[in-house]
């Protein structure tokens, strides 16, 4: 957390092991990893530092950090990746391995914070301490169910097919909600429709004893509010095109008092109105190389320029101020290539991660109404309060023939707007279109157009033996 006074105390966070599914003594442990848990939940104040860690984990270039944002925008059309890093590289070009390193670290580091977050919803409630608040007992608990539903949610996008494959029959991730006992288990996969479930559960149950906002406003928009609950679940419901549910949970985020547009786009790592969740970072949080600014700057890697179809996407309308939030710069290739400004800081790299804005809230209820109502003025209206701040004309509802043309242009839009901040690549498969348009075949339900379950993983749990992503 971006706190001067922060508590970070990783001897208190460390509570899980190296990989999900054991402890067993040829893995390495770091050694707060040993601490057995009774000693860490013993107060309000530990409680909080339990939390805090979650949140420090989520700050990792493998989580929430860049490295799987870059991806969602680069395995799709937004990005070209031009570095040489191998890892990157392979999953570029579809032809990555189950014994990518990288993506080892981002199934482990994130099933680390998901059971971090499982030891705070599991030994908070039975802390016996009386200065410690049921108000604060209560929320903490809801806050690690909003980062484990957040953390299920990215690993799901990442390493399962969308609802819209099966209608969410298809193998999902290995669901695991419990705190770590000492006791060996190997969970199966879960389907995607049960993980997507247990994601629903947790922000609901979570939603009534989060906070509405903090007086800090790192922590308002960096701490888990129930706004950020809605935000997720209008993001939850509509990758499930369940439309009614995502535009009623976006309107929840649009009708609260904390969040509005900006009037520019000054807004990155500024902690304002138009940011309801974004993990906080300061200097020291991030290796600069490995942060959002390290990949998309050219003063930092410079592997993750803006590709000619995004160029394009943009030229289709003149003057529009998100394209000027760019400029051009040596690649890692050392082309010339357009690279985004919406990450400046690469050295010291202290960009907060965007993971909700509240525009997405307008194109979220913008595109569930056109869904399941069609042509109609409110998505038209949604729609040109974005196109208002880009500097673009508005558009009228004439200008519309049919509900799929309505819809197009809103997921246009979506994707100019949240274009680097790792939405493109869900967005395409969701909708049934192909990550590359030089390659038809890349849709939801193709091989390889999901991540393989690593290896290490495979190796270690009988029960994901056999269960290896088709095309691996």
């Amino acid at each position: 957390m971006k706190r001067q006074n922060k508590i970070l105390i990783w001897a208190l966070a460390g509570l899980t092991c190296t990989s999900l599914f054991s402890c067993s003594k040829d893995l390495d442990q770091d050694p707060e990893q040993a601490i057995p848990t009774e000693q860490v939940f013993t107060s309000g104040p530990t409680a909080l530092s339990a939390l805090y860690g979650v949140y420090s984990r989520s700050q990792r270039p493998e989580v929430f950090g860049g490295q799987a944002q870059i991806m969602g925008d680069y395995m799709a059309d937004n990005s070209n990746y031009v570095g040489s890093t191998f890892q990157l590289s392979e999953i570029n070009n579809f032809v990555t391995s189950t014994t990518n390193s990288m993506l080892s670290e981002i199934w482990r580091i994130h099933y680390d914070a998901i059971m971090g977050a499982n030891a705070v919803v599991d030994k908070v409630p039975g802390i016996q301490d009386p200065s410690f608040t049921a108000i604060d007992r209560k929320m903490y608990v809801a806050e690690a169910k909003f980062m484990r539903a957040i953390l299920y949610f990215e690993m799901l996008n990442l390493f399962a097919q969308p609802y819209q494959v099966a209608q969410g029959g298809s193998p999902g991730i290995p669901l695991v909600i419990a705190a770590f006992d000492g006791t060996i288990t190997y969970p199966a996969r879960s389907t995607v429709n049960e993980v997507q479930v247990q994601i629903e559960k947790d922000l609901l149950e979570a939603l009534p004893d989060l906070s509405d906002t903090f007086s800090d406003p790192m922590l308002a928009r960096g701490r888990a509010t129930k706004g950020a609950a809605n935000a997720l679940l209008s993001r939850l419901y509509l990758y499930r095109e369940q439309w009614d549910k995502a535009a009623q949970y976006a309107k929840a985020v649009l009708d609260a008092p904390y969040y509005k547009l900006a009037n520019d786009y000054a807004f990155y790592d500024a902690n304002t109105a138009e940011d309801v969740f974004s993990i906080q970072n300061t200097e020291t949080d991030n290796p600069g190389s490995l942060s959002w600014a390290g990949y998309y700057r050219p003063a930092g890697r410079g592997e993750c320029p803006f590709s000619p179809e995004l160029i394009q996407a943009f030229a289709q309308e003149a003057n529009d101020k998100r394209f000027v939030m760019s400029d051009e710069g040596k690649a890692a290739n050392q082309e010339i290539r357009r690279f985004t400004l919406k990450f400046p800081d690469v050295s010291p790299a202290k960009d907060n991660a965007p993971m909700i804005r509240v525009t997405e809230m307008y194109l979220n209820r913008a595109e569930a109404l056109a869904a399941a109502s069609g042509i109609n003025q409110e998505s038209i209206d949604l729609i040109n309060a974005l196109r208002r701040r880009a500097g673009l004309a508005e558009w009228d509802i004439a200008d519309f023939a049919t509900p799929d043309a309505l819809i197009t242009a809103i997921l246009n839009e979506r994707r100019k707007e949240l274009c680097f901040e790792g939405h493109r690549r869900m967005d395409l498969l969701r909708r049934g279109q192909s990550l590359r348009a030089n390659d038809p075949d890349k849709k939801a339900g193709a091989d390889r157009v999901i991540l393989p379950i690593p290896q290490r993983e495979i190796d270690l749990s009988p029960a994901l033996k056999g269960h290896q992503n088709p095309g691996y």
